[in-house]
């Protein structure tokens, strides 16, 4: 990364689903730009808001929300085939670099542990690229037990966070097993201040607000999106040939065409009955994930739990202050 002014910065910002990340980023940004003259760009860490075209289901910030604050890493891929994290860190890294550059503070906001903890951490992420291609040629998905007794040998803890049957996530865990040899410093790749906050209301709380955004996307339109998708991308024709549109892999929408093919049914075809299902499906498995999403706390460096967008400003400002002393 090329040396800046003093006060440079890279912030982070991680939380489950529903913990309120976005506004709470979006106010902590607009303050760093009014009260301390630094334009903030946010970089989100989300690996499904980087779709197009996936805006209601996957809580996509919206041009009200963003506040006049840039946002970058949306809308940059077609759901068509899978965004890898090699790909993300790509443009997220060079976002940082031209941030830092103009002396911008770059902010980096998602739900997706690995996103961030890769840009923090610096993982030579080519390696893991070139792993993952090796890792599906030796081990198709008629292997995937096989891939995960081996994840098992190598990293008995990595193998218990990811089900023998999750294909796609035995490889990436193998991949990056394979490639942790080649990750470099956090230091090395960012000469400069890191801070990085935290967001989680707690189980009970998270529940209650998976819920609620459910319903609120409905309300915004949710399943008109989702026959939107169905019609630019076939995804009922798709769907039964289990193919990797990430719409068909993403909670709050694949429910929908997993219903819809139980009752031998096209999506638009689905009952009162047949949503109600669906939006039974959808919360209990976004509640899962947030469960999920939680333990990465403890895996990203340094976290700093706050409650509010002031407890987190004032942790930023005190950071960028602290690079001004001499």
């Amino acid at each position: 990364m090329p040396e800046g002014p003093a006060g440079r910065l890279l912030a982070a910002l991680y939380g489950p689903t529903s913990s309120g990340k976005t506004a709470m980023s979006v106010e902590i940004a607009s303050r760093l730009e009014s009260e301390l003259g630094r334009q903030v760009v946010i970089i989100s860490a989300d690996s499904r808001q980087v779709y197009r075209y996936m805006d209601i289901g996957t809580s996509k910030t919206t041009p009200e929300q963003m506040g006049g604050i840039r946002h970058e890493m949306l809308d940059v891929a077609e759901p068509a085939r899978k965004f890898e994290l090699e790909d993300y860190a790509r443009l997220a890294r060079r976002l940082i670099t031209d941030a830092l550059a103009a002396g911008a503070v770059p902010f980096i906001v998602g739900g997706t542990g690995v996103y961030i903890k890769a840009l923090l951490d610096g993982w030579a992420l080519d390696q893991v690229g070139a792993a993952r291609d090796s890792l599906r040629r030796d081990f198709p998905p008629a292997l995937a037990d096989d891939a995960h007794a081996l994840l098992a040998r190598l990293d008995r803890q990595a193998a218990a966070r990811v089900h023998p049957h999750n294909y796609a996530a035995v490889i990436n865990a193998l991949a990056a097993r394979m490639a942790a040899g080649d990750r470099t410093t956090r230091s090395e790749h960012f000469a400069l201040a890191t801070v990085v906050l935290g967001v989680d209301p707690g189980p009970p709380a998270l529940a209650q607000r998976v819920a609620r955004t459910y319903h609120d996307q409905l309300g915004r339109g949710l399943f008109g999106e989702i026959c939107d998708l169905n019609d630019r991308y076939r995804l009922d024709q798709e769907h039964r040939r289990r193919g990797h549109n990430q719409v068909l892999h993403t909670h709050g929408y694949r429910e929908y065409f997993e219903v819809a093919a139980e009752g031998g049914k096209n999506v638009a075809e689905l009952t009162a009955a047949e949503h109600a299902e669906v939006g039974q499906r959808v919360v209990q498995h976004i509640r899962r994930h947030t469960a999920r999403q939680r333990t990465w706390f403890s895996k990203l460096p340094e976290v700093r739990m706050v409650r509010s967008p002031g407890q987190g400003y004032h942790l930023l400002a005190q950071a960028m202050q602290a690079r001004h002393a001499p």
